[in-house]
Protein backbone atom coordinates (compact mmCIF):
# COMPACT_ATOMS: atom_id res chain seq x y z
CA UNK A 1 0.00 0.00 0.00
CA UNK A 2 1.66 3.13 -1.47
CA UNK A 3 0.24 6.75 0.53
CA UNK A 4 1.16 9.93 -1.48
CA UNK A 5 1.66 13.23 0.49
CA UNK A 6 2.24 16.53 -1.61
CA UNK A 7 2.15 20.26 -1.24
CA UNK A 8 2.88 22.75 -4.02
CA UNK A 9 4.61 26.46 -3.87
CA UNK A 10 3.08 29.11 -6.61
CA UNK A 11 5.42 31.59 -8.15
CA UNK A 12 2.66 33.31 -8.87
CA UNK A 13 -1.38 32.68 -8.59
CA UNK A 14 -2.79 35.95 -9.35
CA UNK A 15 -6.02 36.16 -11.22
CA UNK A 16 -6.25 32.38 -10.65
CA UNK A 17 -3.91 31.92 -13.49
CA UNK A 18 -1.21 29.57 -11.33
CA UNK A 19 2.06 28.82 -11.93
CA UNK A 20 3.79 26.06 -10.18
CA UNK A 21 7.61 26.81 -8.45
CA UNK A 22 7.80 23.44 -6.01
CA UNK A 23 6.24 20.33 -5.90
CA UNK A 24 7.31 18.84 -2.64
CA UNK A 25 6.15 15.03 -1.99
CA UNK A 26 6.94 12.03 0.28
CA UNK A 27 5.69 8.76 -0.34
CA UNK A 28 5.02 5.95 2.44
CA UNK A 29 3.55 2.35 3.37
CA UNK A 30 0.28 1.84 5.14
CA UNK A 31 2.89 2.03 8.42
CA UNK A 32 3.42 5.59 7.12
CA UNK A 33 7.14 4.54 6.93
CA UNK A 34 8.91 6.79 4.09
CA UNK A 35 9.42 5.23 0.70
CA UNK A 36 9.95 8.36 -0.83
CA UNK A 37 10.57 11.89 -0.66
CA UNK A 38 11.80 14.78 -2.45
CA UNK A 39 11.08 18.35 -3.75
CA UNK A 40 10.66 19.03 -7.96
CA UNK A 41 11.75 22.43 -8.19
CA UNK A 42 10.38 23.97 -11.06
CA UNK A 43 11.19 27.01 -13.28
CA UNK A 44 7.28 28.84 -14.02
CA UNK A 45 8.64 29.86 -17.38
CA UNK A 46 7.43 33.49 -16.56
CA UNK A 47 8.75 37.21 -17.11
CA UNK A 48 10.22 38.62 -13.52
CA UNK A 49 7.68 40.78 -13.51
CA UNK A 50 5.19 38.10 -13.23
CA UNK A 51 6.52 36.69 -9.85
CA UNK A 52 4.00 37.72 -6.55
CA UNK A 53 6.68 39.50 -4.85
CA UNK A 54 4.65 39.26 -1.77
CA UNK A 55 4.95 35.08 -2.03
CA UNK A 56 8.95 35.63 -3.07
CA UNK A 57 9.30 37.89 0.27
CA UNK A 58 7.40 36.10 2.76
CA UNK A 59 6.70 32.79 2.07
CA UNK A 60 9.34 31.22 -0.53
CA UNK A 61 12.49 29.46 0.60
CA UNK A 62 14.41 29.99 -1.82
CA UNK A 63 16.29 32.22 -4.32
CA UNK A 64 14.22 33.42 -7.61
CA UNK A 65 17.75 32.49 -9.64
CA UNK A 66 17.17 29.15 -8.41
CA UNK A 67 13.76 28.58 -9.72
CA UNK A 68 14.71 30.17 -13.31
CA UNK A 69 17.60 27.30 -13.49
CA UNK A 70 15.18 24.90 -13.02
CA UNK A 71 13.64 22.83 -15.30
CA UNK A 72 10.34 23.57 -16.28
CA UNK A 73 6.89 21.76 -15.14
CA UNK A 74 6.53 20.07 -18.50
CA UNK A 75 9.95 18.13 -18.00
CA UNK A 76 8.80 16.76 -14.81
CA UNK A 77 5.35 16.04 -15.62
CA UNK A 78 6.06 12.00 -16.33
CA UNK A 79 7.71 11.79 -12.87
CA UNK A 80 4.51 13.61 -11.76
CA UNK A 81 2.04 11.50 -13.28
CA UNK A 82 3.99 8.42 -12.11
CA UNK A 83 3.86 9.82 -8.62
CA UNK A 84 0.46 9.95 -8.47
CA UNK A 85 -0.80 6.91 -10.53
CA UNK A 86 1.20 4.64 -8.51
CA UNK A 87 -0.30 5.79 -5.17
CA UNK A 88 -2.88 3.92 -3.29
CA UNK A 89 -4.01 7.15 -1.72
CA UNK A 90 -3.24 10.88 -2.10
CA UNK A 91 -3.24 13.28 0.80
CA UNK A 92 -2.59 16.84 1.11
CA UNK A 93 -3.43 20.46 2.98
CA UNK A 94 -5.73 22.29 0.88
CA UNK A 95 -5.25 20.41 -2.05
CA UNK A 96 -7.81 20.77 -4.12
CA UNK A 97 -6.17 24.32 -5.00
CA UNK A 98 -3.31 22.24 -5.63
CA UNK A 99 -5.14 20.05 -8.01
CA UNK A 100 -6.37 23.41 -9.81
CA UNK A 101 -2.58 24.12 -9.54
CA UNK A 102 -1.15 21.43 -11.60
CA UNK A 103 -4.36 21.62 -14.02
CA UNK A 104 -3.44 25.39 -15.10
CA UNK A 105 0.02 24.55 -15.81
CA UNK A 106 -0.76 20.88 -17.82
CA UNK A 107 -3.19 23.18 -19.94
CA UNK A 108 -0.32 25.89 -20.30
CA UNK A 109 2.06 23.45 -21.65
CA UNK A 110 -0.45 21.26 -23.50
CA UNK A 111 -0.57 17.93 -21.16
CA UNK A 112 -3.46 15.39 -20.48
CA UNK A 113 -4.90 16.14 -17.52
CA UNK A 114 -3.81 14.13 -14.23
CA UNK A 115 -6.88 12.70 -13.44
CA UNK A 116 -6.89 11.97 -9.30
CA UNK A 117 -9.03 10.98 -5.94
CA UNK A 118 -7.62 12.71 -3.17
CA UNK A 119 -8.24 13.26 0.37
CA UNK A 120 -7.96 16.32 2.01
CA UNK A 121 -5.93 16.56 5.72
CA UNK A 122 -6.95 20.02 6.56
CA UNK A 123 -11.09 18.79 5.99
CA UNK A 124 -9.88 15.54 8.45
CA UNK A 125 -8.57 17.71 10.99
CA UNK A 126 -11.77 19.93 11.34
CA UNK A 127 -13.48 17.14 11.70
CA UNK A 128 -11.27 15.21 14.46
CA UNK A 129 -11.48 19.04 16.06
CA UNK A 130 -15.00 19.69 15.42
CA UNK A 131 -14.35 23.10 13.62
CA UNK A 132 -15.07 25.18 10.43
CA UNK A 133 -12.08 27.10 11.01
CA UNK A 134 -9.17 26.73 7.84
CA UNK A 135 -6.07 26.16 9.89
CA UNK A 136 -2.53 26.29 8.39
CA UNK A 137 0.03 23.32 8.59
CA UNK A 138 1.57 24.85 11.38
CA UNK A 139 -1.24 25.63 13.72
CA UNK A 140 -2.08 21.91 13.29
CA UNK A 141 1.06 20.73 14.31
CA UNK A 142 0.90 23.09 17.33
CA UNK A 143 -2.51 21.81 18.03
CA UNK A 144 -1.49 18.33 17.95
CA UNK A 145 1.85 18.91 20.18
CA UNK A 146 3.85 17.44 17.13
CA UNK A 147 7.16 18.77 16.60
CA UNK A 148 7.37 18.27 12.85
CA UNK A 149 10.06 19.21 10.40
CA UNK A 150 11.69 22.92 10.20
CA UNK A 151 10.95 25.18 7.05
CA UNK A 152 7.51 25.68 6.60
CA UNK A 153 6.33 26.52 3.40
CA UNK A 154 9.25 24.16 1.36
CA UNK A 155 6.82 21.93 -0.32
CA UNK A 156 8.77 19.14 0.65
CA UNK A 157 8.74 19.59 4.16
CA UNK A 158 5.22 20.55 4.29
CA UNK A 159 3.88 17.28 2.43
CA UNK A 160 6.30 15.60 5.51
CA UNK A 161 4.60 17.13 8.11
CA UNK A 162 1.17 17.16 6.44
CA UNK A 163 2.01 13.49 6.77
CA UNK A 164 2.59 13.82 10.51
CA UNK A 165 -0.33 15.16 11.30
CA UNK A 166 -2.09 12.34 9.36
CA UNK A 167 -0.17 9.80 10.88
CA UNK A 168 -1.03 11.90 14.54
CA UNK A 169 -4.90 12.00 14.04
CA UNK A 170 -5.05 8.36 13.36
CA UNK A 171 -2.88 6.98 16.31
CA UNK A 172 -4.66 9.04 18.80
CA UNK A 173 -8.23 7.76 17.08
CA UNK A 174 -7.02 4.47 17.05
CA UNK A 175 -8.11 3.73 13.30
CA UNK A 176 -6.74 2.92 9.65
CA UNK A 177 -6.85 5.29 7.03
CA UNK A 178 -9.45 3.10 5.20
CA UNK A 179 -11.45 3.58 8.69
CA UNK A 180 -11.36 7.75 8.72
CA UNK A 181 -12.35 7.59 5.12
CA UNK A 182 -14.91 5.72 5.88
CA UNK A 183 -16.33 7.84 8.14
CA UNK A 184 -15.62 10.74 6.64
CA UNK A 185 -17.01 10.41 3.13
CA UNK A 186 -17.32 14.12 2.58
CA UNK A 187 -13.44 14.24 2.49
CA UNK A 188 -12.73 12.81 -1.07
CA UNK A 189 -12.51 15.31 -3.92
CA UNK A 190 -11.89 14.52 -7.39
CA UNK A 191 -9.73 15.85 -10.59
CA UNK A 192 -10.81 15.17 -13.62
CA UNK A 193 -10.38 16.24 -17.12
CA UNK A 194 -9.17 19.67 -15.51
CA UNK A 195 -11.64 20.10 -13.48
CA UNK A 196 -11.85 19.86 -9.96
CA UNK A 197 -15.17 18.85 -8.41
CA UNK A 198 -14.99 20.80 -4.81
CA UNK A 199 -14.21 23.67 -6.92
CA UNK A 200 -16.37 23.50 -9.52
CA UNK A 201 -19.17 22.88 -6.91
CA UNK A 202 -18.46 25.84 -4.73
CA UNK A 203 -18.58 28.00 -8.05
CA UNK A 204 -21.90 26.35 -8.98
CA UNK A 205 -23.01 27.49 -5.47
CA UNK A 206 -21.53 30.61 -5.44
CA UNK A 207 -23.20 31.44 -8.74
CA UNK A 208 -26.05 30.14 -7.69
CA UNK A 209 -26.06 32.70 -3.99
CA UNK A 210 -25.42 35.50 -6.62
CA UNK A 211 -28.22 35.13 -8.92
CA UNK A 212 -30.42 34.63 -6.18
CA UNK A 213 -29.46 38.65 -4.88
CA UNK A 214 -29.71 39.62 -8.40
CA UNK A 215 -33.23 38.27 -9.06
CA UNK A 216 -34.53 39.41 -5.63
CA UNK A 217 -35.07 36.07 -3.75
CA UNK A 218 -32.33 35.70 -1.23
CA UNK A 219 -31.81 38.27 1.86
CA UNK A 220 -33.81 41.42 1.96
CA UNK A 221 -31.09 42.74 4.20
CA UNK A 222 -28.12 44.71 3.46
CA UNK A 223 -25.30 44.20 6.47
CA UNK A 224 -22.48 45.71 5.64
CA UNK A 225 -19.60 43.99 3.47
CA UNK A 226 -22.46 41.21 2.32
CA UNK A 227 -22.81 40.32 -1.09
CA UNK A 228 -26.00 42.28 -1.23
CA UNK A 229 -24.77 45.38 -0.19
CA UNK A 230 -21.86 45.15 -2.43
CA UNK A 231 -24.38 44.49 -5.29
CA UNK A 232 -26.33 47.58 -4.07
CA UNK A 233 -23.25 50.20 -4.01
CA UNK A 234 -22.47 48.14 -7.63
CA UNK A 235 -25.59 49.30 -8.74
CA UNK A 236 -25.34 52.59 -7.29
CA UNK A 237 -22.44 53.46 -9.35
CA UNK A 238 -23.39 52.47 -12.20
CA UNK A 239 -26.96 52.91 -12.58
CA UNK A 240 -28.59 55.20 -15.59
CA UNK A 241 -32.22 56.79 -16.66
CA UNK A 242 -34.31 53.70 -17.73
CA UNK A 243 -37.36 56.20 -18.31
CA UNK A 244 -37.55 59.41 -20.59
CA UNK A 245 -39.71 60.85 -17.89
CA UNK A 246 -39.05 64.70 -16.54
CA UNK A 247 -36.38 65.09 -14.18
CA UNK A 248 -38.85 66.72 -11.82
CA UNK A 249 -36.02 66.31 -8.77
CA UNK A 250 -33.08 67.10 -10.45
CA UNK A 251 -29.69 67.52 -9.31
CA UNK A 252 -31.09 66.61 -5.96
CA UNK A 253 -29.80 63.96 -3.32
CA UNK A 254 -30.70 61.55 -1.24
CA UNK A 255 -30.19 60.00 1.96
CA UNK A 256 -32.30 57.44 3.78
CA UNK A 257 -31.72 55.89 7.48
CA UNK A 258 -30.03 53.39 7.88
CA UNK A 259 -32.95 51.94 9.85
CA UNK A 260 -34.58 51.47 6.10
CA UNK A 261 -31.65 50.93 4.18
CA UNK A 262 -30.00 47.89 5.92
CA UNK A 263 -33.31 46.02 6.22
CA UNK A 264 -34.71 47.22 2.46
CA UNK A 265 -32.67 45.58 0.02
CA UNK A 266 -34.58 45.16 -2.86
CA UNK A 267 -36.37 48.50 -2.25
CA UNK A 268 -33.33 50.40 -1.45
CA UNK A 269 -32.30 49.45 -5.50
CA UNK A 270 -35.66 50.50 -7.17
CA UNK A 271 -35.40 53.94 -5.07
CA UNK A 272 -32.11 54.44 -6.58
CA UNK A 273 -33.46 53.67 -10.11
CA UNK A 274 -36.49 56.33 -9.55
CA UNK A 275 -34.72 59.03 -8.08
CA UNK A 276 -31.60 58.44 -11.28
CA UNK A 277 -35.13 58.13 -13.57
CA UNK A 278 -36.29 62.01 -11.75
CA UNK A 279 -32.78 63.71 -11.93
CA UNK A 280 -31.39 62.84 -8.09
CA UNK A 281 -28.87 61.11 -7.06
CA UNK A 282 -28.83 58.59 -3.88
CA UNK A 283 -25.89 59.09 -1.75
CA UNK A 284 -25.12 56.66 1.61
CA UNK A 285 -23.53 59.86 3.00
CA UNK A 286 -26.04 61.87 5.15
CA UNK A 287 -23.76 64.59 5.64
CA UNK A 288 -23.57 65.29 1.86
CA UNK A 289 -27.13 65.02 1.27
CA UNK A 290 -30.02 68.05 0.42
CA UNK A 291 -32.59 65.37 1.82
CA UNK A 292 -31.99 62.67 4.41
CA UNK A 293 -35.56 60.61 4.66
CA UNK A 294 -36.14 59.26 8.55
CA UNK A 295 -37.67 55.82 9.21
CA UNK A 296 -38.89 54.34 12.67
CA UNK A 297 -37.65 51.37 13.73
CA UNK A 298 -37.83 49.78 17.39
CA UNK A 299 -35.98 47.51 19.57
CA UNK A 300 -37.24 44.93 21.48
CA UNK A 301 -38.02 47.24 24.51
CA UNK A 302 -40.00 49.19 22.77
CA UNK A 303 -37.58 52.18 22.28
CA UNK A 304 -37.11 54.59 19.21
CA UNK A 305 -33.78 52.23 17.45
CA UNK A 306 -31.41 55.49 17.27
CA UNK A 307 -29.68 56.32 13.37
CA UNK A 308 -26.22 56.91 12.88
CA UNK A 309 -27.01 58.76 9.73
CA UNK A 310 -29.61 61.47 12.01
CA UNK A 311 -26.47 62.52 14.00
CA UNK A 312 -24.07 62.27 11.20
CA UNK A 313 -26.65 64.63 9.37
CA UNK A 314 -27.84 67.29 12.43
CA UNK A 315 -24.00 67.87 12.77
CA UNK A 316 -23.61 68.95 9.19
CA UNK A 317 -26.31 71.32 9.83
CA UNK A 318 -25.29 72.97 13.08
CA UNK A 319 -21.92 73.68 10.52
CA UNK A 320 -24.16 75.05 8.33
CA UNK A 321 -25.48 72.50 5.78
CA UNK A 322 -28.63 73.01 4.01
CA UNK A 323 -30.24 69.73 4.57
CA UNK A 324 -33.68 69.05 5.04
CA UNK A 325 -34.74 65.87 7.13
CA UNK A 326 -37.93 64.52 5.93
CA UNK A 327 -40.34 61.59 7.19
CA UNK A 328 -40.44 58.43 5.03
CA UNK A 329 -43.86 59.38 3.85
CA UNK A 330 -42.71 62.86 3.06
CA UNK A 331 -40.35 60.89 0.62
CA UNK A 332 -42.94 58.83 -0.74
CA UNK A 333 -45.03 61.42 -2.02
CA UNK A 334 -42.21 63.26 -3.41
CA UNK A 335 -41.27 59.92 -5.99
CA UNK A 336 -45.48 59.05 -6.31
CA UNK A 337 -45.57 56.14 -4.59
CA UNK A 338 -46.55 54.45 -1.27
CA UNK A 339 -44.98 51.47 1.06
CA UNK A 340 -46.77 49.11 -0.27
CA UNK A 341 -46.46 50.13 -3.95
CA UNK A 342 -42.81 50.41 -3.44
CA UNK A 343 -42.27 46.63 -2.06
CA UNK A 344 -44.41 45.11 -4.53
CA UNK A 345 -42.44 46.66 -7.38
CA UNK A 346 -40.29 44.50 -9.69
CA UNK A 347 -36.99 43.73 -9.31
CA UNK A 348 -34.40 46.48 -10.78
CA UNK A 349 -32.75 45.83 -14.13
CA UNK A 350 -29.45 44.84 -13.54
CA UNK A 351 -28.32 45.85 -17.72
CA UNK A 352 -25.95 48.42 -16.69
CA UNK A 353 -23.44 46.42 -15.47
CA UNK A 354 -23.32 44.62 -18.54
CA UNK A 355 -21.97 47.31 -19.98
CA UNK A 356 -18.39 47.78 -21.58
CA UNK A 357 -17.92 50.82 -18.94
CA UNK A 358 -19.39 49.60 -16.09
CA UNK A 359 -17.07 50.05 -12.89
CA UNK A 360 -17.15 46.48 -10.90
CA UNK A 361 -14.37 46.82 -8.72
CA UNK A 362 -14.83 43.58 -6.80
CA UNK A 363 -13.15 41.00 -8.93
CA UNK A 364 -15.54 38.25 -8.28
CA UNK A 365 -18.56 40.11 -9.44
CA UNK A 366 -17.02 41.15 -12.28
CA UNK A 367 -16.43 37.76 -13.38
CA UNK A 368 -19.32 36.96 -12.90
CA UNK A 369 -21.16 39.65 -15.16
CA UNK A 370 -18.13 39.29 -17.67
CA UNK A 371 -19.09 35.38 -17.77
CA UNK A 372 -23.28 36.16 -18.10
CA UNK A 373 -21.82 38.78 -20.98
CA UNK A 374 -20.51 36.63 -22.83
CA UNK A 375 -22.98 34.03 -22.22
CA UNK A 376 -24.41 32.62 -25.84
CA UNK A 377 -27.84 31.03 -25.63
CA UNK A 378 -27.35 27.86 -27.89
CA UNK A 379 -29.91 25.01 -28.40
CA UNK A 380 -28.59 21.62 -28.57
CA UNK A 381 -30.03 19.12 -30.41
CA UNK A 382 -31.11 15.82 -28.05
CA UNK A 383 -28.86 13.88 -29.93
CA UNK A 384 -25.82 15.97 -29.59
CA UNK A 385 -26.43 16.72 -25.84
CA UNK A 386 -23.25 16.66 -24.24
CA UNK A 387 -22.05 15.71 -20.77
CA UNK A 388 -22.34 19.09 -18.44
CA UNK A 389 -21.36 19.74 -15.02
CA UNK A 390 -24.42 19.11 -13.53
CA UNK A 391 -24.46 15.82 -15.01
CA UNK A 392 -21.15 14.98 -13.11
CA UNK A 393 -22.30 16.76 -10.10
CA UNK A 394 -26.11 16.80 -9.92
CA UNK A 395 -26.61 14.63 -6.99
CA UNK A 396 -23.62 15.98 -5.02
CA UNK A 397 -24.39 19.81 -5.45
CA UNK A 398 -28.96 19.01 -4.81
CA UNK A 399 -26.73 17.43 -1.27
CA UNK A 400 -24.72 20.16 -0.74
CA UNK A 401 -27.76 22.65 -0.94
CA UNK A 402 -29.79 20.47 0.88
CA UNK A 403 -27.50 20.53 3.22
CA UNK A 404 -26.98 24.37 3.17
CA UNK A 405 -30.43 25.36 3.53
CA UNK A 406 -30.90 22.71 6.22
Amino acid sequence: MKYLFFDLEYATSKGGNIKICEFGFVVTDENFKILDRDNFIINPNIFREEWDWRVVRTILTRRVSEYENSPKFDEYYDDIVKLIKSADYIFGHSLNGDAKALNCDCLRYGLPSIDFKFYDIKEFYKQYNSTNRDISVGNILNDLQIEGEAGEHDAEVDAVNTMYEFKAMLERLEMTAEELIGICPSVVDYNENYTVQSLEISKMIQEEKMQNILNGSADNLMIKNNNESRIFVLFLDNVLPSTNEPKTLKDLKFSISINYEETHYRQMLNIVQILCNKGATYIRKASLSDFLVTYEMFNEDGSLKSCSKTKYAKAAIENGANIKIISFNAFLEMIGLSEDELDSLPMVSFDCLLRDDAVIKDPRIRRYFEKKKSKEVVTIPAQDHKTTLGDLFGDLFAKLKEDRED
